[in-house]
């Protein structure tokens, strides 16, 4: 009856780093309904932090098949963290139009930049911006 309460349930899972719990709330959910965007999205995320990128990408995979998604928001989610699950690959341009829409994108762009030797540019990212959460990397959820 309350089924999308194991996506909430789950994506708090996440954000207290229990990956493998969280993947198994969300197994329940994913077993009605296996093509919820925000679900898979939770997923690859999860196979991300508990394996790697190449795992994450390829949960995503479904997603980016799924073209017809109503949802202009979740293609540049999956654009966001496929440039997360790649290492940075396609950062510059990705990552820039989406500062304002993906709260995360700012941080991995500074990431990205702090890779790079760039300081300047990661600090003109930040200079401004209040903290709120302790952990700023990794897939959007």
């Amino acid at each position: 009856e309350y089924l999308a309460l194991n996506v909430y349930v789950a994506l708090c899972y996440y954000k207290l780093d229990y990956y493998d719990v969280s993947q198994e709330v969300l197994a329940v959910y994913l077993q009605q309904i296996p093509d919820s965007t925000i679900a898979l999205n939770l997923k690859a995320c999860n196979h991300f932090r508990l394996y790697n990128g190449k795992a994450a990408e390829a949960e995503l995979k479904s997603l980016m098949d799924n073209a017809s998604s109503p949802f202009e928001f979740a293609k540049e989610l999956i654009r966001h963290n496929l440039v997360v699950f790649r290492g940075g690959e396609g950062a510059l341009q990705v990552l820039p139009p989406l500062v304002d829409v993906i709260p995360e994108a700012r941080l991995n762009l500074v990431i990205y930049y702090l890779r790079q030797d760039d300081v300047q540019e990661a600090y003109n990212l930040i200079k401004d911006l209040e903290p709120t959460t302790p952990q700023v990397t990794g897939g959007a959820v």
